[in-house]
């Protein structure tokens, strides 16, 4: 049986400001797994239960946080009591400016790295806050509630800061766990930080293995369990994808693009950009239709 779909039309009463925040204080146990078009933010405030996706399950418990992305199927079984706030949103709709937070590692621990490990069975590592961070995240998440309840004239430019302040919060708490894990996992955020600060830079696996304080082969290994990439073309990738956002100021000659991505010769940025994204720089500037 197939995941049944939530979609947004379903659950965003203004669709062009897809953000609501859903609080469930005794959450129940679901029938089958579901799936959603949208983002899920989830924070576990009370109780315990068991946490359902397509092929593992593991405990929860209050204090957990987590990321579950569009289309990610999950559910829940054998609660007790288990009380949970969703933050259902849509980053790319809203504007969330989330790559500003690119250089903190929790934020590349619980938005990009912990939600692709999650499709893997027999992962167990996520954000557990403290008591005292979780009555913090509540009062962020207060904030969040009155702000869109309100509905005050200007509510959804502060509705935004406010999710921003919240996922803020976790990525630092995530950054500095009171409770251990995964080192190679931790080491890796760091690393994803270092390549979102210096991509325009020259980057070398001795640097990454640096700053990763890893042998060279688990690095390999951690990266391609996570990304199915290796270290240097994951870089390529983080290139690629902040050529595409300057190649929407027409403005910007493709070998300045080239440049301010790292890529020192324009035909190499132009054959790495064609397989990456499957059409060259020129043809991707004129499929924005800015032109």
């Amino acid at each position: 049986m197939s995941a049944a779909l939530i979609t947004s039309a379903s659950v965003f009463k203004d669709n062009g400001f897809p953000l609501i925040v859903m609080r469930l204080p005794n959450h129940h146990a679901t029938d089958r797994l579901h799936r959603h078009e949208f983002n899920e933010l989830v924070v576990i405030t009370q109780g315990h239960g068991r946490h359902l996706t397509d092929n593992d399950d593991y405990v929860l418990e209050a204090g957990d946080v987590f990321l579950l992305r569009g289309q990610m199927q999950h559910g829940y079984a054998d609660v007790e009591g288990m009380g949970l706030i969703n933050i259902l949103f849509k980053p790319r709709e809203l504007g969330l400016s989330l790559a500003d937070l690119g250089d903190t590692p929790g934020y590349q621990l619980l938005f990009r790295i912990e939600p692709r490990l999650r499709q893997q069975a027999r992962f167990r590592d996520r954000l557990h806050l403290t008591t005292e961070q979780l009555a913090e995240a509540i009062r962020l998440v207060a904030q969040l509630e009155q702000e869109l309840r309100a509905g005050a004239p200007g509510y959804r430019f502060t509705a935004r800061a406010h999710l921003m302040q919240l996922i803020a919060y976790l990525a630092r708490c995530y950054a500095h766990p009171k409770r251990p894990l995964n080192q190679p996992l931790l080491r890796l955020g760091e690393v994803l930080s270092y390549i979102d600060r210096h991509y325009s830079e020259p980057i070398t696996i001795p640097q990454l293995l640096r700053v990763a304080h890893m042998s060279q082969s688990t690095l390999m290994r951690t990266f391609q369990r996570v990304f199915q990439h290796a270290p240097i073309d994951y870089l390529i990738r983080v290139r690629i994808q902040k050529a595409r956002e300057l190649l929407a100021d027409q403005e910007q000659r493709i070998t300045d693009v080239a440049l301010a991505c790292g890529f020192n010769d324009s035909n190499y940025f132009t054959r790495q950009f064609r397989r990456v994204s499957g059409q060259s720089p020129r043809d991707y500037r004129r499929s924005l239709g800015n032109n």
